[in-house]
């Protein structure tokens, strides 16, 4: 007979699918520096990211015990307050600290395509989250180019105020840029620390931004790096703080988006300062980073799926549950993800575009307490009532 051409198999096909796979977490800190290291050991490559998880790996940026360069203080002192990976790219000295500088913010070589100082922080494997360049960044050409590119790799960016008076480093920050050029996620800071040198054998001042890093990486991303202690044992400039006086420099720094350190009732120095320059709370620019990099690596494998309505559901209730574990976690107070009503139309689905909206809420930070304090003349009589 004729072959019977419907036939398919005469037995049993078992085909498994799986659910689609959970988003996890936020994931945690990861910091990016660019600095000097004149004595680093010739293993640790130059303009290159190099990452450093322990004080073993960090005493490879001076072997010689001399504490040279910009970085070996800079990590030193993150990793005394938290554990995590450290990439830094360390360039030349100049011979000119305007030749430095040019080699901090680097660029690409043009004959070899070679990324160099700052731009080499894009070779690292890992999401960065923080970035710096303690030392360098105290100038509007830099701070510039760090906040350009901390807003292209969705990474928060810790300044170095200038060397200046209050009132100085006030006019500085209404001359760095606005939102649209990166500056909403910098976190600029006023005055130098100073911690304790084993090789100059007494205390030496970093730059502002040295610990103010460390005290952003010990946090999670939503979360406020102010009110943190630090390790400074004192500090270039004094900084008049008073928790219940809106007449202060303290207060006045903030009001323009400037961090400071200053001595608190909590002991030591502690870090003051909530909001990016722009007067972002920078706990809100973190949230919204670690957010987008979660979906961007999540949505990556969805692409190129046919839009049928299953799929489309389906990547909505994904993303929708990952955000109720946010909830659960108290990341976020809330949130819900849907379809766009309007923005979803013909001519778009037709150019393989749609649209998902993510509502969700942020938690700010404790930035202002009124104690109301009354007092009221029924709890004398009541007290009177009982004496009598």
């Amino acid at each position: 007979m004729a072959e019977v051409l419907n036939f398919e198999h005469n037995g049993i096909t078992v085909n498994a699918t799986e659910s689609p796979e959970a988003m996890g977490g936020l994931g945690d800190n990861v910091i990016g520096l660019v600095g000097t290291a004149p004595k680093a050991d010739p293993l640790i490559p130059r303009n290159a990211p190099f990452r450093i998880n322990s004080f073993t790996t960090q005493g490879l940026l001076d072997p010689t015990g001399a504490e040279s360069g910009t970085l070996y203080h800079a990590v030193y002192q993150i990793l005394k307050v938290v554990k995590v990976p450290v990439y830094v790219v360390i360039v030349e000295e100049g011979t000119t600290p305007a030749d430095t500088q040019n080699n901090v913010i680097g660029g690409v070589e043009p004959l070899t395509g070679r990324k160099l100082g700052l731009a080499a922080l894009s070779g690292v494997p890992e999401d960065l989250t923080i970035i710096g360049a303690p030392g360098f960044t105290g100038t509007k050409a830099v701070a510039s180019e760090f906040a350009s590119f901390g807003k292209r790799i969705k990474a928060r960016v810790v300044l170095d105020g200038k060397d200046a008076s209050v009132a100085d480093q006030v006019t500085y920050s209404k001359d760095l840029g606005g939102d649209d050029l990166g500056f909403d996620r910098c976190l600029l800071v006023h005055n130098m620390p100073a911690v304790y040198s084993k090789a100059a054998k007494k205390n030496v001042f970093l730059a502002p931004s040295s610990l103010a890093i460390a005290a952003l990486a010990k946090v999670k991303q939503w979360e406020s790096p102010g009110n943190q202690v630090t390790y400074a044992e004192d500090v270039s400039r004094v900084v008049e703080y008073n928790i219940l006086d809106t007449s202060t420099e303290g207060d006045l720094l903030n009001r323009y988006g400037i961090s400071y350190y200053a001595r608190t009732v909590l002991g030591g120095f502690s870090l003051l300062g909530n909001r990016s320059i722009t007067g972002k709370f920078i706990s809100y620019v973190g949230l919204e980073d670690a957010i987008s990099r979660k979906l961007v690596k999540a949505g990556q494998k969805a692409m190129a799926k046919n839009l049928t309505k299953s799929f489309m559901d389906q990547e909505v209730k994904r993303i929708n549950d990952w955000l109720q574990t946010l909830v659960a976690d108290e990341t976020i107070p809330g949130g819900s993800v849907y379809l766009h009503p309007e923005l979803n139309s013909v001519e778009k689905y037709k150019n393989g575009t749609w649209f998902i909206v993510i509502d969700y809420g942020r938690y700010a930070p404790n930035e202002h307490m009124v104690y109301q304090l009354n007092a009221r003349d029924e709890i004398i009589e009541q007290f009177l009532e009982d004496v009598l």
